[in-house]
Formats: structure tokens, C-alpha cells, sequence
């Protein structure tokens, strides 16, 4: 470990260790310009004593030449003695792998709030924070008044407990003049079946971004059910719902999450834990297939991929 304790101590450089997933490299950000070439090591195989297969990148920040690091460390010697200044991890299972094995601050990065929660409770640990996975559900509602311009009632599935998205949703729905119908679910069993009798009276569906109750199991069945009565459904934690069949979103912008990821990381590496966030940068992800079946104006799909343009 002497080549971390130099690159660390001698510069003043914050030395940092990006995980994925062994078979999920893609989760991290796909923008060339993060981690800089100039500043990180190749990728390596990690070991965590779990048996999670993992890949590791070691980077320094200000850019400047990084170690090069066998293939086979474990998870726990590149955190033992104090050489490392942070960790980003990529998905929640990663995030987990990372908190057990070190204590340095750790900055999760598309894993759902959820996801996130049980890492936050677990005060054993170092410093926390996040960027979650989906985008702040209320955007959602924004884009359904764009594309539903005479929409009324929207139907929101709300797991219970009642979670903390819920009370900013309250307050944007009253602010576009939405009537918000909300449905109770426990779990993704009861998902289309407390839908089903409500649906005749919504012009809209939003989906809670919470896997326990969406999920491939309870998505497709409620999808059907939605499209076949002509009713739009919107949200989703990725673009991967509006994919399966969802009319629309708002997710995360992966190539604009690095600036994101850069700012947060530096707070955490000068000794300050930021509360968890939602992506700052996003993107409208429309299903035009489904927006052609139930009959949305190509105006209106204009309009919604205008509500959160590039720079």
C-alpha cells in the first residue's frame, strides 16, 4: 500500500476508488471525461469476502498519473490504512459490498432511494451520500400536464408506509391543478389489482419509484391492463420502463451525472457528507409506439421533450 500513501501524502491529491459490478461495468457514467484518462488506473478485479464480483478503478483528483493495481486486491486492503479518501460505488448491491468492507466516505450512485436508506441508517459507518437512481418523482407530473394538457385525476400507487416523495408530490399536484387519486399498495401483488377498480375514473397513471411494488412481476400485467383501457402511465426508476411499454418519464441523464458525481465527491473527500439528492441533470424519455396507440398529439411529445433541454 506504499503507492497509495504517496500519492495521497506527497501531493494532496484525494485518492479515490470507483466500483461496479464485475458483469455491470456500463453503470458508470458512460462520459468519457470521468474519471480522466490522465488520472486513473487501469480496471481491475476486486475481491469482496461476500463473493460479489467486482471491478475497480482507482483515480486521483486533481488529475495526475494513477497507481497501477494487480488484479485479485481485496476490497478490504485497498480501505485498510487510511489511503483512501472516498469511494464511489455504482448500484446498490456494490454500495453495499463498499460499506461493509470500509469506512471511508462513501458517495452511491444509481442505486434508488430505497436502495439508499439502509446505508443511511447504518451509523456504524462513514460518511454517506447519494445520488439516487430515479429522478424526483414530481418531475413526472410536470410532464404528464405537458403531454395531458386537459388531464384531471391522476392516480399515484402509494406503498405503505406513505414515503417522502409523496408530500412534494401533494404540493406539484396542486400547483398544475391535478385531482391526485392515491392508491394504497403493499407489495407488487397488489399493485393491478388496487388499480383495476379506480382506472375508469383516471386520466392518468403515475408509478411509484419503489421496486417492492414496480417491478418486471407486477409491471407488465399493469401496463396492459392501462394501455388496453386507454390510460397513460407515466414515471418509473429508468428509461427501461418506458421501454417495457410506459408512455413517459423523466430519468436521469447518465452523460451529465459525472459534473454531479464530481461535486458531491468533493465535499465528501474535505470531511462534509451532503444529504442524498436526485440527479440534477435529466431527460424526458418518451414511448412513441404507445404515445401513437393512445392517440397523444406529436405536438404534445414536442412539448414534454422540451421541458428539460440540454445546454
Amino acid at each position: 500500500m506504499v503507492w497509495l500513501a504517496l500519492q495521497t501524502t506527497a501531493t494532496g491529491a484525494a485518492t479515490v476508488l470507483v466500483l461496479t459490478g464485475a458483469e455491470a461495468p456500463g453503470l458508470a457514467p458512460r462520459a468519457g471525461s470521468w474519471p480522466p484518462s490522465n488520472a486513473r488506473s487501469a480496471p481491475m478485479a476486486i475481491v469482496a469476502p461476500a463473493g460479489e464480483p467486482l471491478r475497480g478503478t482507482l483515480t486521483i483528483d486533481p488529475p495526475q498519473p494513477a497507481p497501477t493495481v494487480p488484479d485479485g486486491a481485496t476490497l478490504a486492503d485497498l480501505c485498510r490504512g487510511g489511503h483512501l479518501d472516498g469511494i464511489v460505488a455504482f448500484g446498490g448491491e456494490v454500495a453495499q459490498a463498499a460499506a461493509r468492507e470500509c469506512t471511508v466516505p462513501l458517495l452511491v450512485v444509481r442505486a434508488s432511494r430505497q436502495q439508499v436508506a439502509s446505508l443511511l441508517a447504518d451509523a456504524g459507518r462513514g460518511a454517506v451520500s447519494a445520488i439516487y437512481l430515479e429522478a424526483e418523482p414530481r418531475l413526472n407530473l410536470r410532464l404528464a400536464r405537458a403531454l395531458l394538457p386537459a388531464a384531471h385525476t391522476i392516480g399515484v400507487l402509494v406503498p405503505t408506509p406513505a414515503p417522502a416523495w409523496l408530500a412534494p408530490l401533494r404540493t406539484e399536484a396542486r400547483r398544475l391543478e391535478f385531482a391526485l387519486d392515491e392508491i394504497p399498495v403493499t407489495d407488487d401483488l397488489s399493485a393491478a389489482r388496487a388499480l383495476r377498480p379506480r382506472l375508469s375514473d383516471l386520466d392518468a397513471v403515475l408509478l411509484p419509484p419503489d421496486a417492492t411494488v414496480i417491478n418486471e412481476w407486477s409491471l407488465k400485467p399493469l401496463l396492459l391492463m392501462t394501455i388496453r383501457q386507454g390510460v397513460p402511465t407515466f414515471g418509473g426508476l429508468t428509461a427501461r420502463y418506458v421501454d417495457a411499454g410506459v408512455l413517459a418519464a423523466v430519468v436521469a441523464d447518465e452523460e451529465r451525472l459525472p459534473a454531479q458525481i464530481q461535486t458531491i465527491l468533493a465535499d465528501l473527500t474535505r470531511g462534509r457528507a451532503p444529504a442524498p439528492v436526485y440527479p440534477v441533470a435529466v431527460r424526458v424519455a418518451v414511448n412513441s409506439t404507445v404515445a401513437r396507440t393512445l392517440g397523444i398529439a406529436a405536438e404534445a411529445v414536442d412539448r414534454a421533450r422540451s421541458l428539460f433541454p440540454r445546454p
